[in-house]
């Protein structure tokens, strides 16, 4: 029977190949893109970390009502990590950029300083030799945990490397372990030490520099915790209501703090794999619909030779399930493609952790029993349909009821294809004017990043020195054009976030909040953000001269709304020496933030308040790699045993910060385009089902005297009006999109009414020419044809 089916199927794609290949190609394009795009949140939101009990683990913020959420003070976690009965295996992380000497050169390195309890934490044991025991925080003996990729790229896979001492930051470590591959952490870190806190950090409650992971113990949940933590921190506000007045704990699954603000923007590209297959699955089942009626003869000659109504309909079926067969087929290399294109960057994590989507065995089964419910759901009831009228010897007309639910099918889907080519329009627009804000500057420069190390670099002169030898050295080599030095390069993320009064004002310290990066006097001009007013930060402004600052135009309205800030002076806390303003610049937008806090800066002179790292930017005189080796020997020189991180293009840096954006809406772009020639391809099919149905009609108008030109219009005129009809409904889905569409571009994109009108007419046109090809085949068909058909 099967291969009897199968038989038959390909006599009909030999004999008929065009709606056979059309459905197949409707059965890829829904089941692949619909897989690809699942696979993706499948990695990101539903797959397990890989950590052991991976739900039971969880992270601590501390939480402000104006700062909002950050990691914890030093002196606060030590204060109520051993005294906290939900939580078990606390640990705190602390970030460490280390220069790594290997083979006589020195190799910078992203690693972690970690609590006890960390690889128990996690669950995964190393490769080669151990973890950090607790041993290994009660002593003087400097051990390390390194990465796999580091050990293979750094150490040449060098398995005798246990036990052997490497050079970090100056100060010699014992390898103890090598982690496996494929290990993966939040920030990406390449090696781990002991974080041995010294007594400044013991006691300190200002500076959140802890992240803190921690596990739930067996039957108690995250809102147990949160309800511990609440207790303990009113008690810590109580002792310390200096630092801890205001500030509460927040505690959420890791995976809510990798994901991040993602939340909307997953939901916003979930829903686009339902509109895409409830779209497909309509028009598949139209196109259906539109089919099978032109096959009457045949049905009828095989229920004639004693073929029952059933048997004809699993016929069809089986005919469909090899069409859709074929579909997945496509399906699955589209799908793969998909994921090999966008990945899972579209939905970018709030922090850096990389994220797999693969199709593996379970996506292939998911797509199969997605293709089998397909086929189930489309193509079940048309087969049923047009097997039964052909059982009647005068066929019937379209029922009232079936017409209706054939326009109501058009509504729907043009409102859903109209509302995603809105979302991709407003994405558009969107994602031009958040790209036009990060391509100010020289798009010929780089950056080298360099993290001075504590244990070399504590006082603030010997850092300051550092870099001042550093510009001036670079500044007079020939391949350099022009260098300059700052904390924030935008539109990278930026680290510094401060609290500062400003004097004169009784407002409370903790309300006033901004972030802050520390500049060379030339790294306005090399970054390219312009002076709106007042003075940028120059050579005035050295260590002994009075402290100046320049704050961005967000920064004036937030805080100074009626008032010019120039001349104002602020102070920072814990620094009570005054700053005051010289100068307003213009607003650089901080990565995919919908806070309008996050264009709030405040650029200050690295001379005056020095940071131990900075990004050192460079616009070489001609190539790049000559400019690149002189800062390298220019930082060798200065100091031998200092890393310094990969030269990167600034126009790298900022394809980077727009790689989530433009992915996303080239998401939803793909998904759009989609949709509209699926809705196309289904408006054909039911104007040419409505010609089919409605011959006997046609045929008694045109010989009363009706024009082929009234069956024309007749047919594209009721199109034209279901579409306008879905169009308008689509539009006013608008509204309740926008939140969803904002996530994608950190809140620039909105939906135009203008714009929206534009694309409902372009809508309109291509409705109109795809019902207005079979419209014309049956106005030009003659009375006798038409009754001849019936």
């Amino acid at each position: 029977m099967i291969v009897l089916d199968i038989r038959f199927a390909l006599r009909v794609l030999v004999r008929r190949p065009g709606v056979p290949l059309v459905l197949a190609g409707l059965f890829a394009l829904s089941i692949g893109l619909a897989s690809g795009m699942w696979s993706v949140i499948d990695a990101v939101a539903l797959r397990p970390l890989p950590y052991r009990d991976d739900r039971q683990l969880v992270a601590v913020m501390e939480q402000h009502p104006e700062r909002g959420m950050m990691a914890v003070t030093p002196a606060n976690l030590l204060d109520w990590k051993d005294r906290v009965s939900t939580l078990q295996d606390v640990t705190g992380l602390g970030g460490l950029e280390a220069s790594v000497v290997a083979q006589g050169s020195a190799v910078r390195a992203i690693g972690s300083k970690v609590t006890e309890r960390f690889f128990d934490l996690l669950g995964v044991t190393p490769a080669l030799g151990r973890g950090l025991t607790a041993a290994d925080f009660r002593s003087n003996d400097r051990v390390v945990v390194i990465d796999h990729g580091l050990w293979s790229r750094t150490f040449g896979s060098n398995r005798n490397i246990i036990g052997a001492s490497i050079i970090i930051d100056g100060d010699p470590h014992t390898v103890v372990g090598v982690m496996p591959s494929g290990f993966k952490t939040i920030g990406k870190s390449e090696l781990w030490i002991p974080w041995l806190m010294s007594p400044a950090e013991q006691t300190e409650r200002r500076f959140h520099l802890a992240g803190v992971m921690a596990r739930l113990r067996p039957g108690r949940s995250a809102s147990d915790a949160q309800q511990e933590l609440a207790a303990l921190y009113r008690e810590l506000q109580a002792d310390h209501p200096d630092t801890t007045t205001d500030w509460s704990a927040r505690v959420l699954p890791l995976r809510d703090l990798i994901l991040g603000d993602s939340g909307r923007a997953l939901f916003m590209l979930g829903a686009t794999i339902v509109v895409l297959i409830v779209v497909a699955s309509i028009n598949i089942a139209g196109l259906l619909l539109a089919w099978l009626p032109t096959r009457r003869q045949e049905f009828v000659v095989r229920m004639a030779l004693g073929a029952r109504v059933s048997r004809v309909v699993g016929q069809l079926l089986a005919e469909t399930l090899i069409w859709g067969l074929a579909g997945l087929a496509g399906g699955v290399l589209l799908a793969l493609s998909f994921v090999r294109l966008f990945g899972a960057v579209g939905i970018s994590p709030a922090l850096e952790y990389d994220f797999e989507p693969t199709i593996d065995a379970r996506s292939l089964l998911a797509m199969t029993l997605l293709l089998l419910v397909n086929i189930g759901v489309t193509a079940l009831i048309p087969s049923i349909v047009s097997v039964r009228q052909s059982r009647d010897l005068v066929p019937r007309g379209a029922r009232a009821t079936r017409v209706a639910g054939h326009r109501l099918a058009i509504v729907v889907q043009v409102a859903l294809s109209v509302l995603l080519l809105c979302a991709t329009a407003a994405l558009l627009t969107g994602f031009n004017r958040v790209s036009s804000v990060a391509t100010r500057g020289p798009r010929a420069g780089f950056v080298i990043e360099v993290s001075l190390p504590e244990t070399r670099y504590r006082e603030e002169a010997s850092q300051r020195q550092f870099f001042d030898r550093l510009l001036s050295a670079l500044a007079t080599r020939p391949e350099v054009r022009s260098v300059a030095a700052a904390t924030y390069v935008p539109p990278a993320r930026i680290f510094g976030n401060v609290r500062f009064a400003i004097v004169g004002r009784s407002t409370a310290t903790d309300a006033l909040t901004t972030l802050a990066s520390g500049v060379s006097p030339s790294a306005f001009g090399v970054l390219g953000i312009p002076l709106v007013r007042g003075r940028l930060i120059d050579d005035r402004d050295q260590p002994r001269s009075p402290r100046a600052g320049v704050i961005s135009a967000a920064l004036a309205r937030r805080y100074w709304p009626a008032e010019d800030p120039i001349g104002h002076r602020i102070s920072l806390v814990g620094d009570p020496a005054p700053i005051t303003i010289v100068g307003i610049v213009d607003n650089v937008r901080q990565p995919l933030s919908v806070d309008p806090r996050a264009e709030s800066v405040l650029y200050l002179p690295y001379r005056q308040l020095v940071w131990p790292f900075m990004s050192v930017l460079i616009v070489p005189a001609g190539a790049a790699a000559p400019a690149v080796a002189a800062a390298r020997e220019e930082v060798g020189r200065i100091d031998p045993a200092q890393a310094v991180g990969v030269a990167r293009p600034i126009d790298e840096l900022r394809n980077q910060w727009l790689e989530q954006p433009r992915l996303q809406t080239r998401m939803v772009a793909l998904f759009g385009v989609s949709t509209l020639l699926l809705t196309l391809v289904g408006l054909y099919a039911r104007v040419a089902y409505a010609a089919g149905s409605r011959a006997r009609e046609f045929a008694i108008r045109q010989a009363l005297g009706a024009r082929p030109a009234d069956v024309v219009r007749m047919l594209t005129g009721e199109a034209v009006a279901v579409v306008l009809a879905g169009a308008f409904a689509g539009m006013a889905c608008l509204p309740a999109a926008s939140s969803s569409i904002q996530s994608i571009v950190g809140g620039s994109a909105h939906t135009d009414l203008t714009l929206a009108g534009a694309i409902v007419a372009l809508f309109s046109v291509l409705a109109f020419a795809s019902a207005y090809w079979p419209a014309r085949r049956a106005g030009q068909a003659s009375p006798a044809e038409l009754l001849k058909r019936e």
